[in-house]
């Protein structure tokens, strides 16, 4: 069993490390089971190594922009090598669960359309409600409706890309959006907005670098203690009290593992 597994934090980044324990932990997988491939370190990545793993994760991305519904090679030089991969993945059914930024460059790549929300935007613990074809999803089916995961995000789908099924979703901003949860028909690849990885009580310290804190809790104008800070700290230190159980969502990445282990989805395709 050999799992590969892309990141987009790049050197420096406190959260590539937290990333990587992340994954180990709840995948259940060795060390030595699990390739981590920073595309900020490795942009010109061969996307032909795809073909020798039994699986495909892709984590988060630490350097975008808010409002930027674009993927510009010269802030992403990994842009055109990823989505490259990720089509291989897709054309030779390689089980693959993408989640946050994943999400968005797969949703990008497929025709969906991106949207951003600079306000109001879904951030924290948010329950995600299954669809008639997530009941019926291998992978997904025995999940619980209202399922709880660790979400933050700017940028959204209000409807999933051509050739997928929308299998999760919340009515945060109207009826079924965000898209939460898609997966391509006919191939085991599944694009989560939120972080099936991260713990609730790890959220804190993921979001702890001041890129993030910047990113997420933009300082109010009028507000001396944001501008002193350059982000919204009473915002900030409220989003670090919060307290929810997100352990079934941890818990779905030892079952997309154990599923590859079994051969499950080459057999349902």
């Amino acid at each position: 069993m050999k799992v590969l597994i892309l990141q987009m934090r790049g050197n420096g980044d406190k959260s590539r490390d937290s990333e990587q324990n992340q994954y180990l932990t709840f995948t259940g997988l060795q060390a030595h089971q699990i390739d981590f491939v920073d595309l900020y370190d490795e942009p010109d990545i061969d996307p032909a190594i795809m073909l020798d793993y039994d699986a495909l994760m892709v984590g988060g991305i630490s350097r975008d922009i808010r409002d930027e519904l674009t993927w510009p090679k010269a802030r992403f030089p990994f842009i055109d090598n990823m989505r490259a991969l990720l089509r291989l993945a897709i054309d030779h059914k390689v089980p693959a669960l993408l989640s946050c930024g994943g999400f968005v460059i797969a949703g990008d790549m497929l025709g969906a359309e991106t949207h951003y929300r600079l306000k109001n935007f879904e951030l924290g613990v948010v329950r995600m409600v299954k669809t008639e074809a997530a009941q019926k999803d291998l992978f997904l089916g025995p999940v619980s409706d209202r399922l709880a995961i660790i979400s933050g995000h700017v940028k959204y789908f209000k409807e999933v890309p051509p050739n997928t099924e929308l299998l999760m979703y919340t009515n945060s901003y109207t009826d079924r959006v965000p898209v939460h949860v898609f997966k391509v028909k006919n191939a085991p690849f599944y694009a989560f907005q939120g972080h099936p990885e991260i713990p609730c009580e790890e959220v804190a310290k993921r979001i702890e670098p001041l890129l993030y804190r910047k990113h997420y809790f933009p300082p109010r104008e009028g507000q001396p203690e944001d501008e002193k800070h350059g982000y919204n700290l009473s915002a900030y230190q409220a989003f670090c009290r919060i307290d929810n159980d997100t352990s079934e969502a941890q818990g779905l990445l030892s079952r997309f593992i154990n599923l590859v282990k079994e051969g499950a989805f080459l057999k349902s395709s």
